[in-house]
Protein backbone atom coordinates (compact mmCIF):
# COMPACT_ATOMS: atom_id res chain seq x y z
CA UNK A 1 0.00 0.00 0.00
CA UNK A 2 1.28 3.45 -1.13
CA UNK A 3 0.09 6.93 -0.17
CA UNK A 4 0.97 10.33 -0.79
CA UNK A 5 0.59 12.74 1.56
CA UNK A 6 0.80 16.25 -0.37
CA UNK A 7 0.09 18.58 2.48
CA UNK A 8 2.80 16.87 4.55
CA UNK A 9 4.89 16.22 1.44
CA UNK A 10 5.41 12.36 3.23
CA UNK A 11 4.95 9.48 1.61
CA UNK A 12 3.51 6.34 3.60
CA UNK A 13 3.65 2.84 3.17
CA UNK A 14 3.53 -0.63 4.91
CA UNK A 15 4.61 -3.89 4.34
CA UNK A 16 4.55 -7.55 5.75
CA UNK A 17 7.04 -9.67 6.76
CA UNK A 18 6.85 -12.94 7.78
CA UNK A 19 7.86 -12.98 11.86
CA UNK A 20 6.43 -9.41 11.98
CA UNK A 21 3.15 -8.98 10.44
CA UNK A 22 2.38 -5.22 8.78
CA UNK A 23 4.17 -2.38 9.73
CA UNK A 24 3.67 1.26 8.41
CA UNK A 25 6.72 3.11 7.49
CA UNK A 26 7.28 7.13 6.50
CA UNK A 27 9.57 9.09 4.06
CA UNK A 28 9.69 12.82 3.66
CA UNK A 29 9.85 14.07 -0.36
CA UNK A 30 12.83 15.49 -0.04
CA UNK A 31 14.46 12.01 1.56
CA UNK A 32 13.20 10.49 -1.90
CA UNK A 33 14.41 12.77 -4.71
CA UNK A 34 18.05 12.55 -2.06
CA UNK A 35 18.20 8.78 -1.62
CA UNK A 36 16.13 7.38 -4.47
CA UNK A 37 16.46 9.53 -7.51
CA UNK A 38 13.25 11.32 -8.07
CA UNK A 39 13.74 14.48 -9.81
CA UNK A 40 10.92 16.72 -8.15
CA UNK A 41 8.27 16.40 -5.61
CA UNK A 42 5.44 15.74 -8.07
CA UNK A 43 3.19 12.50 -7.74
CA UNK A 44 4.35 10.82 -10.54
CA UNK A 45 8.06 10.82 -9.50
CA UNK A 46 7.46 10.20 -5.80
CA UNK A 47 5.82 6.92 -7.19
CA UNK A 48 8.32 6.47 -9.51
CA UNK A 49 11.31 7.09 -6.97
CA UNK A 50 9.40 4.55 -5.16
CA UNK A 51 8.85 1.63 -7.74
CA UNK A 52 11.99 1.57 -9.23
CA UNK A 53 13.83 1.41 -5.36
CA UNK A 54 11.57 -1.53 -3.62
CA UNK A 55 14.46 -3.46 -3.08
CA UNK A 56 16.47 -0.85 -1.50
CA UNK A 57 13.65 0.22 0.41
CA UNK A 58 12.67 -3.21 1.86
CA UNK A 59 16.77 -3.69 2.87
CA UNK A 60 16.01 -0.36 4.68
CA UNK A 61 13.24 -1.62 6.11
CA UNK A 62 13.74 -4.86 7.63
CA UNK A 63 16.32 -4.08 10.33
CA UNK A 64 13.20 -2.27 12.00
CA UNK A 65 11.62 -5.84 12.50
CA UNK A 66 13.85 -5.98 15.51
CA UNK A 67 12.68 -3.47 17.34
CA UNK A 68 9.32 -3.67 19.18
CA UNK A 69 6.15 -2.51 16.87
CA UNK A 70 2.90 -0.52 18.62
CA UNK A 71 1.21 0.34 15.32
CA UNK A 72 2.97 3.88 14.98
CA UNK A 73 4.55 5.29 11.80
CA UNK A 74 8.13 3.85 11.67
CA UNK A 75 10.49 7.03 9.92
CA UNK A 76 12.42 4.79 6.89
CA UNK A 77 16.04 5.19 8.82
CA UNK A 78 17.91 7.43 6.62
CA UNK A 79 20.84 5.40 6.91
CA UNK A 80 19.64 2.08 5.68
CA UNK A 81 19.58 3.89 2.43
CA UNK A 82 22.74 4.93 2.16
CA UNK A 83 24.53 2.78 -0.04
CA UNK A 84 26.92 0.34 1.73
CA UNK A 85 30.86 1.37 1.11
Amino acid sequence: LLVLLPNTATLRFSAYGFGWGYRSFSLPYAIVREFLGASDTSEQQIRLAFELNRLQLLSAIVPCAETPYQGEVIAVPIKNLQPSP
